[in-house]
């Protein structure tokens, strides 16, 4: 390749401007296009003013003139803009044309690019303190005004009281606890029922700050809090409190808007797009149930969700998961119980069904039968799926409760314990021993195999002295299981149950049935030689 006439001074004035107009990344690029040989037919242009032209090889062919006087006012063929990787490319090939090696410059620009880096970060730095010491400025001077907005309440709460829980070194609680104190002293003031809605706007927004910390957390920051739940119980107690004490008819008129932004706030907690241990959606549950139970103020909430809930392919998963929960609350409320339904079976990441359990406690405290039904219905496969004892136990708990209650629902509710087993079993035997329906249970036991050494000793025994002769079929069932195994220990637990068989076929004057059934177990098994043996060891053939 034909070389122009470049000197060392020309390259090192040029490096100077290089530095001014080309970052780092398009350097290093044009770095690269140097190394691979992409440069070609470098040449000096005619004219007055010293131009170099060269042409740059990527996937497109680019021709460049390149200033050596003023690099700015270089030219690319190129949609760049002024500092192109092309042009870089032609100044690492000039150093090699001046003699000099290129990746000394190269090298050069990184420490430029370091150096300038330290310094932009050193003043980013500086100006954050010189911000932050006017921040806190501002906040000391600023005071929470019983007459602001609602709005303008969490305005203040944040800008005031939103950075210590940005501190990942100290603890959590004790943030929590300095931030409610002061809060609560600038509202000891205030009238009784002003100051119990403003104390609600301060747990929501301790909650709300909890719920970033603990989703931070999750993301890497070091910490030592405690867990997410113990974190906000205190929070969410101290505000199940203030709902109880809170008296909407003795608040002031003006004050309505107030109470509207409580669900306002709850709303944005639980419908964050941040994922958080914090559980958001129990505190949209509990300012809804206690604070906005209103009939006008569910269905403006209902159709506000709806709306969000309609571009589905644009939400989140999550998102769109919380917001069915959020919709469930509310229209349970409502009593639109069916459309509540409809959305459980559209969950995937709140589906735990402890969460929907309460929809039906409430109906069955109002006696409303059809709806309960309709819950526990729909209940039935996600607790049978979740294999949790405590949530199966206050499944039958409240199973038993409607079961006692509703005479005319028998049927259906004996209907759902299916879709519960194996889960269920242990309670439905009992139910059943107590109810005196041995056949029923003596067929739970066939259909789960249950064999007579399995059982409870207590329950055999109930049934052994009512009815004994419902434990026989458990019996062949369980001696036919055992010998189908096909081996000793398996032969010998058949052969003790063969011998308590006989003592049951005695005592109920049946001998001639249990010979029958020697005789058929004899010929069915003839060929197993290893059973043959036990069953004349145990004197059970001659």
């Amino acid at each position: 390749m034909l070389q122009p006439d470049v000197t060392v001074d020309d390259i090192n004035r040029l490096a100077g401007q290089m530095k001014e107009h080309f970052t780092y990344a398009t350097l290093e690029q044009g770095w690269r296009y140097y190394r691979k040989h992409a440069v070609s037919r470098v040449r000096k242009a005619e004219g007055r003013t010293r131009i170099i032209q060269a042409d740059v090889h990527e996937t497109e062919h680019y021709h460049v003139r390149f200033h050596m006087k003023r690099v700015e006012e270089s030219k690319c063929t190129c949609q760049a803009g002024s500092g192109c990787k092309h042009k870089a490319a032609v100044f690492f090939q000039l150093c090699e044309a001046a003699g000099r090696k290129p990746e000394l410059y190269l090298s050069d620009f990184r420490h430029a690019y370091i150096e300038l880096e330290r310094q932009r970060t050193a003043a980013r730095k500086r100006e954050a303190q010189k911000a932050e010491r006017e921040r806190r400025i501002r906040a000391s001077q600023m005071t929470l005004s019983q007459d602001a907005s609602a709005k303008e309440w969490h305005l203040f709460f944040h800008r005031k009281y939103a950075r210590p829980f940005t501190d990942f070194q100290s603890s959590v609680t004790e943030i929590t606890k300095w931030v409610q104190e002061q809060l609560y002293r600038d509202s000891e003031a205030m009238p009784k029922s002003i100051q119990t809605l403003l104390r609600m706007h301060v747990q929501l927004f301790l909650i709300q700050q909890l719920a970033e910390r603990y989703a931070q957390a999750a993301r890497g920051y070091h910490s030592r809090d405690i867990s997410a739940d113990d974190a906000v119980r205190p929070c969410m107690e101290e505000l199940r409190e203030l709902c109880k004490q809170f008296e909407r008819s003795e608040l002031p008129t003006n004050y309505r808007e107030h109470v509207r932004y409580l669900g306002i706030v709850a709303e944005q907690i639980a419908l964050s797009e941040e994922e958080s241990p914090v559980d958001r959606l129990a505190v949209f549950a509990l300012v809804w149930s206690e604070i906005l139970n209103h009939p006008d103020e569910l269905r403006l909430a209902r159709t506000r969700l709806q709306e969000r809930l309609k571009p589905l392919s644009e939400l989140r998963p999550r998102l769109r998961d919380a917001i069915r929960v959020a919709l469930i609350h509310i229209e349970s409320l409502l009593g639109y119980d069916e459309q509540a339904i409809s959305h459980l079976h559209a969950l995937t990441f709140y589906n735990d069904p402890e969460r929907f359990l309460q929809y039906a406690d409430e109906r069955m405290d109002s006696g409303d039968h059809e709806k309960l039904l309709m819950w526990l219905k729909a209940l039935a496969p996600m607790v049978s799926q979740a294999r949790h004892r405590e949530l199966l136990e206050r499944y039958w708990g409240l199973w038993k409760r409607s079961y006692d209650a509703h005479a005319d629902m028998h049927q259906e509710l004996e209907d759902l314990l299916l879709v519960l087993l194996p889960g269920i079993y242990p309670y439905l035997s009992i139910f059943l021993l107590e109810q005196g329906r041995y056949r029923d249970w003596a067929d739970i036991q066939m259909v789960r195999r249950i064999s007579p050494a399995e059982a409870d000793v207590a329950e055999w025994r109930r049934v052994a002295d009512a009815a004994p002769s419902l434990l026989l079929p458990l019996y062949h069932q369980a001696i036919e299981r055992h010998i189908e195994e096909r081996n000793r220990d398996h032969y010998r637990i058949a052969v003790t149950l063969l011998h308590e068989l006989r003592s049951m076929y005695e005592r109920s004057g049946s001998l001639h049935t249990w010979e029958r059934y020697m005789d058929c177990l004899y010929e069915r098994y003839s060929r197993l030689r290893a059973f043959q043996e036990e069953l004349r060891g145990g004197a059970l053939l001659t």
